[in-house]
């Protein structure tokens, strides 16, 4: 659960199945806590040629502003930017 306190962030949701446009790899996983990072530069233009096809990969997007609150489901891709100074709270359940 992501809480915005203050300020503005930018945020995109990528399901579990765009992972493999992502190029991500996983870290960890042979434990519980097994989490994944994507070296793709989401919002770079153009991407590198290396990671053209997260050109791909399907989104969606939306800004957070103060008091607003975004649930983000185990395992979605999730890339978040500050477009104003900000403060948030999360919980991971």
């Amino acid at each position: 659960l992501l809480c915005q306190v203050a300020g503005y962030k930018y945020i995109r949701l990528y399901g579990l199945s765009e992972t493999p446009k992502l190029h991500a790899t996983t870290l960890r996983s042979k434990n519980t806590n097994s989490f994944g990072t994507s070296p793709v530069r989401v919002e770079a233009d153009p991407l590198p040629a290396a990671h053209a096809s997260a050109a791909d990969a399907a989104y969606v997007e939306t800004i957070l502003a103060p008091g607003d609150m975004l649930f983000i489901p185990k395992s979605v891709w999730h890339y978040v930017r500050s477009l104003t100074t900000s403060v948030s709270v999360n919980y991971w359940f």
